[in-house]
């Protein structure tokens, strides 16, 4: 979760010299080859998957990275780094509704002042702009919960995959079937001349940044974290994995500001402390 806070961070780095698709492509790309000779050499057998489970794997990579990705992505082009991560950090709270309506569990008194705490405090950061009250980019919003929805979907085909699939097998699949499916968009919408100035024309402080940022979001925010993620899952649940989650956009917001890319803002930092609050109050045991 540490690393997944830091992401929004080096996304927005990289979106001053990339435009979100390009992004998205080279970070799977690259991803790659990295996962691809630790795949190779020690997980050649776990690769194959049974005939009935091929459409949820289908579903898996179109969920996440496709679909979060473009979500997240093009979010950050219209939103801060800060801002992002704490409507993403709303995950638990959807994955708690998807338990209650998919998995019939119920909701106790606690779990549904959690909820109405989180989202009461999400609207507060997202309309406060640390003078007042303000307008929001509507479309930067909807883009980050589409996001969400994504990786609400994603985490609840995970969880069954896993019972039966080794997590570095998934990742390689999702990543590889991911990076296909972003060739066209990248072919078809990118500047591929702008991109590959973007990667080796720019020179000194600024090709530092950019290639930094780029490796960190391919090896550690698509490879690493996601393994650790995916066997956190496998051993403790969703719901005990959800609540690490809380931490993410404290992470970003000080990586933000450390970064230079907001301002500190103690009002706003304390709403991102409720929202967190409420979320751990969400994921309370529920009676089953």
């Amino acid at each position: 979760m540490i690393i997944w806070g830091s992401s929004f961070v080096f996304t927005k780095i990289c979106l001053q010299s990339l435009d979100p698709v390009a992004l998205i492509w080279l970070r799977l790309f690259i991803s790659l080859f990295v996962l691809g000779p630790i795949v190779f050499l020690f997980y050649r057998g776990s690769l194959i998957f049974q005939r009935k489970d091929l459409k949820y794997i289908g579903l898996l990579t179109f969920f996440e990275p496709f679909l979060y990705f473009l979500g997240e992505n093009f979010s950050l082009v219209y939103l801060p780094a800060s801002l992002v991560s704490v409507i993403v950090a709303t995950i638990p709270i959807f994955t708690t509704i998807f338990a209650v309506l998919i998995f019939r569990e119920k909701l106790n008194r606690i779990n549904a002042f959690g909820i109405a705490v989180s989202i009461s405090a999400t609207i507060f950061i997202l309309l406060w702009n640390n003078t007042g009250f303000g307008m929001v980019n509507i479309r930067g919003v909807l883009l980050a919960f589409l996001a969400v929805f994504s990786a609400t979907c994603y985490i609840m085909i995970l969880k069954k995959l896993l019972r039966n699939y080794n997590p570095i097998a998934l990742l390689a699949w999702q990543n590889t079937i991911g990076c296909i499916l972003f060739t066209p968009l990248f072919l078809g919408f990118s500047d591929l001349n702008a991109t590959w100035n973007s990667l080796y024309a720019i020179s000194g402080n600024e090709g530092v940044q950019l290639w930094t940022a780029l490796l960190i979001l391919s090896i550690f925010c698509s490879a690493i974290a996601f393994l650790f993620f995916a066997n956190a899952i496998k051993m403790g649940g969703i719901a005990k994995t959800n609540i690490f989650s809380n931490i993410v956009p404290i992470v970003t917001f000080i990586l933000a500001a450390m970064a230079g890319q907001e301002s500190f803002s103690l009002i706003k930092f304390m709403a991102v402390f409720v929202v967190i609050g409420g979320l751990v109050l969400t994921q309370r045991q529920r009676k089953h």
